[in-house]
């Protein structure tokens, strides 16, 4: 029995995505971090730990080490997360563009093929980043409050002097379904679909458009790569209000009885705003590009090769 095109599809994304995230994960707790200091800040009253991305990865190298600092938080859920979030979100892009084209060409409405692929890229990225929610949360948790812990309790980090309040992400898991029930798997979920709509719909079509434009004018590696650099770029730089959001609203210490800090994503926006100024929607660019845009030069060539040489199908 021969498998269908879309789950070759979603199991090339989501193994080229896993991987990479697992090469990656450091720049993502940087960036969880930078974007979950301010909130605390005003909560609590916590002392400035971290000034800018290359601080805090220098100051969590000499704490901890590369490996407990930097790449081991949140890393199992970081994988499983897109596993199921990365295999969605790109594995079905091309059926969702193929049908969403297939649909409107019998209706008479007429949609640029620019504007096909950011409506794929918008479905795709609502349908997987709600699917993968509950591994979300879990993640930037336990990014959120990783540290060094002595004595049963944290002695560097955002939460110094607090118990860890997870041992693993299955504990996570558990604990959050425990406290919160069902229901606090999906808290931040609305910011989360909107980043991940943004995400995707930039990712994808911007990947997408790239190569096409350059057809005949560049080798297929070429195409490959320059498509990817400009799908970090506009992925990273469109995302990163929502991605703060998510961010926030998700560790917000509310969900754990400290007394929420935010009522929704909205308020959220409004008091980040309020307090850091408008261009504070994007506090963490540089980390959030130092994932994303070194993470697609590596996704999108692995996907490609997975595609190509695994799979038995052809270029993206």
């Amino acid at each position: 029995m021969s498998v269908p095109k879309p789950v070759k599809e979603m199991a090339a994304a989501s193994t080229a995505m896993s991987l990479t995230s697992f090469v990656f994960n450091p720049f993502d707790v940087v960036k969880t971090k930078l974007q979950t200091q301010s909130q605390l800040l005003r909560a609590q009253g916590a002392e400035q730990l971290y000034t800018g991305a290359r601080q805090c990865f220098r100051t969590l190298l000499q704490e901890q080490g590369f490996v407990r600092g930097l790449w081991w938080p949140g890393l199992t859920a970081s994988m499983l997360r897109d596993v199921i979030n990365g295999g969605i979100r790109m594995g079905l892009y091309p059926t969702f563009a193929k049908g969403i084209q297939s649909s409107l060409s019998g209706t008479g409405i007429e949609l640029p093929g620019l504007g096909v692929k950011i409506l794929a890229g918008w479905c795709t990225g609502c349908i997987g980043s709600l699917a993968g929610n509950p591994t979300d949360i879990i993640k930037v948790r336990l990014q959120a409050e990783s540290g060094l812990v002595e004595n049963g309790v944290y002695s560097t980090g955002l939460y110094k002097g607090s118990a860890p309040s997870y041992r693993s992400a299955t504990d996570a898991f558990l604990q959050i379904i425990k406290a919160e029930g069902a229901h606090g798997l999906f808290r931040g979920a609305g910011a989360n679909v909107a980043r991940a709509a943004l995400v995707t719909s930039g990712q994808m079509a911007s990947y997408d458009q790239t190569k096409e434009s350059l057809q005949g004018f560049a080798s297929e590696p070429v195409r490959v790569g320059i498509a990817s650099f400009m799908s970090g770029v506009v992925a990273a730089t469109v995302a990163a209000p929502a991605d703060l959001v998510r961010s926030r609203v998700m560790d917000d210490r509310g969900a754990r009885g400290a007394g929420a800090l935010y009522s929704g994503a909205a308020d959220c926006v409004a008091k980040t705003i309020r307090h850091e100024g408008f261009f504070g929607l994007w506090r963490g660019w540089v980390p959030a590009y130092m994932r994303l845009g070194p993470q697609f030069m590596v996704s999108f060539p692995l996907m490609e090769l997975l595609r190509t040489r695994v799979f038995g199908l052809s270029s993206f």
